[in-house]
């Protein structure tokens, strides 16, 4: 795309030159994307009009073939870059359905003359801008631009590519969205990556700041590393394991390291750093744990299913004279991230709630909780306090934000500060016990859509392309026409997709500004989808046409605490059955694809539900995530699928698999159901006969599969497919 525009543009803080293809703020210069700029540019100088996706597609990409994710992409860049302005507004509004529109008012600041006289208004942050002398030269000029662009580009991308390569971008603490935060120096924090394997997990840092502990997960096996932070060779304190090791955590004298082991992952163990006996520490652990900054106790969650409890626990270092400190129930329950202790032991920092989550400060003495002032989250996965006792340092998703990143509030009242600012995701963190250096885990997640047709992978095609994508990730489905109704996000959020299993003619369905659309369920008739959505600030079972038109909420919490999740429309389209938890047990009801009263279908004993719902084709079964009361945190690994009627009427028929994700499909005859397990890396699909008996092995995969669904008539297989990376990052010389 080319711009015969020659005018200047002024909006916000911000000044464009078209001809010279530049973006200035003030009197930095901000190198963007050659396609990035085009993009910019053409919403611009349509200033206030929605232009379409199909219409910005088609300037930008000009015979050529790319997917509509590129654009999503573009966007998001440059809504990173831009900012929000002087009213906290975003420059680039999302309209439902239609497209985008440029939303901050342009001032045309002057248009190039032809006979090459410069004018004084048009002038760059601190020269005069160069404007074209003539329109012969116009075509040299612009030549000369691009080279010059494309070496800033380059010089960009260079320096961008080795920050993100180090999980950072641009370090800065931006005052993005209208966020209340603070700026520092960008030359104070210095970044390093300390892998490369992209199978790291679990990083840790030691108390002294010398040694870095991690855990692979390799092809068929789990190992521990350590090694110095900058020099020296890894070596192993442990064994390997065949299902891996979680929650390594450093003792205050940097002599033990303390561990779980995905084999009996309910269990704390401690070894020698370089070597020695094992010994086990505590059990019934149900959550990452952490150690006291004097090495006297042990901070962990433990579960109770048949209460719907999770419990706050305090032990003596060895597992003993275990205490309660708190309980709560879903959807209000504790994290499972590793609680964090104070310098000086008397309270924990703990994440709470799986909506809209919160910080939550703990009295070790009392167990009186306190929510910390921070934001609105969509999540928040691990805390830790600094060792001055001034700040809490997390990882959290923002709510307008496509990853978790890192974050820092000073305590007790603020303000926050934003730690890294990328399109990586951060979960796990350590920090040495001076406070200037932390190990966190950067990870990349890609997941896109590929068709198996006959359900062969010889076959298999790619649907679907992004660098950083979730599509399917959160449902898939088809229609009866042969449409692929699948989950994708679009810029910040999760929405609802339709396509043809060829890929083309992608149709939005859903488009709402902030919640998450997923799981979708599609009536054999065509005429309607159910999905799950937390557009009313709980997560409620939701009703469309196929199309998406008309959308109609169809189940409402009676408390705050309640929702209902993971919709399945019977084969009749008359009900819908969803999986409700809150002030009570997790249990499946349904309710009249018209609304109206729900009733309770499973009354399970000393039993929940949990993690997905399907419906046999002949309408006569159920398939659960079944989570017995007295399950172990050993069992985690093992998943237990169970088997229920649709009425109710009997007990239900349990499953013991190796799977990640609880996600079942129903072959075309109801008597058996598919589901995906393997290796850390790689994924097989299976079959297994509600009769009972062993599993079918029907394919075997090279990378991960996160979701599937079969066609009505069983001859194409759709499946989430993609690789979930990861690797240790060292950010020192923290504030």
């Amino acid at each position: 795309m080319s711009q015969s525009s020659t005018k200047l543009y002024e909006f916000g803080a911000f000044r464009m030159d078209a001809v010279e293809r530049v973006l200035w703020r003030g009197e930095e210069m901000i190198v963007l994307p050659p396609k990035v700029f085009d993009t910019l540019w053409m919403l611009v100088k349509e200033e206030g009009r929605v232009v379409s996706k199909s219409e910005l597609m088609e300037a930008i990409w000009a015979n050529a073939f790319v997917e509509e994710s590129n654009l999503s992409q573009n966007i998001y860049t440059l809504r990173r870059a831009l900012g929000v302005d002087e009213q906290g507004r975003q420059f680039i509004e999302t309209v439902p359905r239609r497209g985008y529109r440029f939303a901050v008012p342009v001032r045309l600041l002057d248009e190039a003359p032809k006979n090459g006289a410069n004018d004084s208004q048009a002038i760059a942050p601190s020269q005069a801008a160069p404007l074209p002398p003539s329109a012969e030269a116009e075509k040299e000029i612009r030549q000369r631009s691009a080279l010059r662009y494309a070496l800033f580009a380059g010089l960009g991308v260079l320096v961008l590519s080795s920050l993100f390569g180090l999980g950072f971008g641009v370090y800065q603490f931006l005052n993005r969205r209208g966020e209340n935060l603070q700026v520092a120096p960008i030359e104070q924090v210095r970044f390093k990556k300390l892998t490369d394997s992209g199978d790291v997990t679990h990083p840790t840092i030691s108390p002294d700041g010398k040694l870095l502990a991690y855990v692979r997960l390799e092809e068929k096996q789990g190992s521990v590393w350590i090694k110095q932070i900058g020099t020296g060779i890894p070596f192993q304190p442990l064994p390997p394991s065949r299902k891996g090791y979680k929650s390594l955590t450093f003792s205050p004298d940097g002599q033990y390291l303390f561990f779980r082991d995905a084999d009996e992952a309910g269990t704390i163990y401690k070894t020698p750093v370089y070597g020695g006996e094992t010994r086990k520490v505590a059990e019934k652990v149900w959550s990452d744990f952490s150690v006291s900054p004097y090495g006297r106790r042990l901070a962990f969650i433990r579960r109770d299913a048949a209460r719907n409890a999770y419990s706050l626990i305090l032990s003596n270092i060895d597992g003993g004279d275990a205490r309660e400190l708190g309980v709560r129930q879903s959807p209000l329950e504790y994290g499972e991230g590793a609680p964090g202790w104070s310098p000086d032991e008397s309270k924990l920092v703990v994440a709470a709630g799986s909506q809209q989550p919160k910080l939550l400060i703990v009295d070790v003495l009392t167990g009186e909780e306190r929510e910390a002032p921070t934001a609105r989250w969509r999540n928040i996965t691990m805390a830790l306090w600094t060792p001055s006792g001034k700040h809490l340092i997390f990882s959290a998703r923002a709510i307008k934000e496509p990853t978790s990143q890192l974050w820092m509030l000073t305590y007790p009242e603020g303000p926050l500060r934003r730690l890294t600012n990328d399109l990586e995701a951060y979960f796990w963190i350590s920090l040495s016990h001076d406070g200037r250096k932390l190990v966190t885990r950067q990870q990349r997640m890609i997941s896109n859509l590929w068709l198996l047709p006959d359900g062969e992978v010889k076959k298999q095609r790619q649907l679907t392309f992004g660098v950083r994508s979730f599509d399917g990730y959160q449902g898939l489905a088809w229609t009866p026409d042969g449409r692929i109704v699948f989950s994708a996000k679009e810029d910040d959020v999760t929405e609802l997709y339709s396509m043809n299993p060829d890929g083309s003619n992608r149709v939005q369905l859903t488009a709402n500004d902030g919640p998450d659309n997923a799981f979708p369920s599609v009536s054999s008739d065509g005429r309607h989808i159910v999905f799950t959505s937390n557009r009313t600030g709980s997560s409620q079972v939701w009703r469309m046409d196929g199309d998406g038109r008309n959308q109609k909420q169809l189940t409402f919490g009676d408390k705050q605490e309640d929702v209902a999740q993971y919709a399945a429309l019977s084969p009749d389209g008359r009900e819908v059955f969803f999986i409700r938890h809150g002030s009570g047990p997790a249990a499946i009801w349904k309710v009249s694809v018209e609304g109206g009263a729900p009733v309770p279908v499973s009354r399970l004993a000393d039993a929940t539900t949990e993690g997905f719902l399907s419906i046999s084709p002949d309408g006569k079964w159920l398939a659960y995530h079944h989570v017995s009361a007295s399950q172990k945190p050993s069992e985690e690994s093992t998943r237990r699928i169970g088997i229920l009627p649709t009425d109710g009427s009997a007990e239900p028929k349990l499953f013991d698999f190796p799977v990640r994700r609880p996600i079942t499909q129903w072959s075309a005859d109801s008597m058996a159901f598919d589901y995906v397990a393997g290796p850390f890396n790689a994924s097989s699909l299976w079959r297994q006969s509600i009769a009972g008996g062993k599993p079918q092995k029907l394919c075997d995969f090279t990378d991960l599969i996160f979701n599937l669904a079969w066609s009505r008539d069983s001859k194409n297989l759709v499946v989430s497919q993609g690789k979930q990376q990861g690797d240790a990052l060292l950010i020192s010389n923290l504030p």
